[in-house]
């Protein structure tokens, strides 16, 4: 009996599982197996999420799913290869597509760009099309779903206000908004930020430049009638030269206010060294931090280390290596049971790294180089550090 049993006798609920495991092209091909196949080929559910790649013009295929399926898409991820035009214009054509459905479903987005950006491109298209996006919708369009997550950390392109206000007026139920690129300059102004956050009461990750953090900002995040607020992420660069220090005050109202929150900040090789040591404040509940420099850091180190010891988790560091800073790492590492992930590039021995390994052998992850690896300056702000681990 086993042996007469054919493809197209498995259940429905099975074969969408199957092709949900498939890249696209084989996704189609398998759709080819039968009729039932076929059918379950345009199951609503298959097409909630999608990734497209844009790699090169054999991969402008894809966009026949924005046309079919464009309607059902709920979770988007864009990989591009923005060295090449036609990349880019696929991908802004999946933007703009998403923006013209006549039933939008769209309630995640990401966009990320794969490789260093061609000379001279400011990215002008993307900002376009994602302004069309954000935008008001056609009057013909239904909203069935407004967005509710925006990653646009891997596009490497300069931010302005305007765009942050169509999303801020199009999307009130906007939960989670990362806007951590590795533009050499952040535009986005204090004043936009705090009217973003005010107008999107759901927000519960942000992860932003302290350039555009403000006072009034943090108000609006300590408001008792928002949501609780789980994660912010700062990204620090040389920008914070001018740029006020968000006070104690204000970190301890906003603490206060979300007992849960997770704090990320991230320091990069263009920030004077000494405005590390202002913007870290006591206050804050500290779970990762990024240091990224050419000087040496054992003072901040050190800092962190009576801070942040009961909270931190994560430690990224590039710096140059002495024996003031392997003191101050061991101490470091000692004091903070928490900690799981640790990536030092700044030339520890193997003394040190023994140390490190008998002082936390719960490590998950970490990095121990012997050596100073200052390539990894940049870039600075996307992503966590290599995750390859000395063993």
């Amino acid at each position: 009996m086993d042996s007469e049993k054919r493809w197209s006798d498995l259940p429905d609920h099975i074969v969408i599982n199957i092709l949900s495991y498939l890249p696209l092209t084989d996704r189609c091909s398998a759709s080819l197996t039968c009729k039932n196949w076929y059918e379950c080929f345009d199951d609503p559910t298959l097409w909630r999420r999608f990734t497209f790649h844009f790699k090169n013009d054999q991969d402008t295929g894809q966009l026949q799913c924005l046309a079919r399926h464009g309607r059902q898409l709920r979770v988007v991820k864009i990989y591009l290869n923005q060295q090449e035009l036609v990349n880019r214009q696929n991908a802004c054509e999946v933007l703009t597509g998403l923006a013209r459905c006549s039933d939008r479903r769209l309630e995640e987005l990401s966009v990320t760009f794969t490789t260093e950006n061609p000379l001279f491109f400011q990215g002008l298209e993307f900002l376009s099309s994602l302004a069309e996006l954000f935008g008001p919708p056609d009057p013909g369009t239904k909203m069935v779903s407004t967005l509710t997550k925006v990653d646009l950390s891997g596009l490497s392109v300069t931010y302005r206000d305007n765009l942050l206000y169509l999303l801020a007026d199009n999307h009130p139920n906007l939960q989670v908004l990362n806007l951590q690129n590795t533009s050499l300059m952040c535009f986005i102004n204090p004043e936009c930020m705090h009217i973003v956050v005010k107008k999107c009461p759901k927000i519960n990750s942000l992860s932003m430049h302290y350039r555009s953090a403000s006072e009034e900002l943090f108000a609006e995040l300590s408001d008792q009638t928002r949501t609780p607020l789980n994660y912010l992420s700062l990204a620090c660069n040389r920008e914070e030269k001018y740029h006020k220090v968000i006070p104690a005050d204000s970190w301890k109202s906003l603490v206060r206010r979300h007992k849960h929150l997770r704090v990320c900040m991230k320091f990069d090789h263009t920030i004077e060294r000494h405005r590390i040591l202002t913007i870290l404040d006591p206050q804050i509940p500290l779970v990762e931090l990024h240091m990224r420099t050419m000087t040496e850091l054992h003072d901040e180190v050190s800092i962190v280390a009576l801070y942040y010891h009961k909270t931190l988790e994560y430690l990224a560091i590039v710096t140059k290596g002495s024996d003031e800073l392997k003191r101050v790492l061991l101490h470091l590492v000692e004091q903070s049971p928490r900690l799981h992930t640790l990536h030092c590039y700044c030339a520890l021995d193997e003394v040190t790294i023994d140390r490190i390994r008998a002082l936390r052998p719960q490590l998950k992850k970490y990095t121990l180089k012997t050596a100073e690896e200052f390539d990894l300056l940049v870039p600075t702000l996307v992503g966590h550090s290599a995750r390859s681990a000395v063993m």
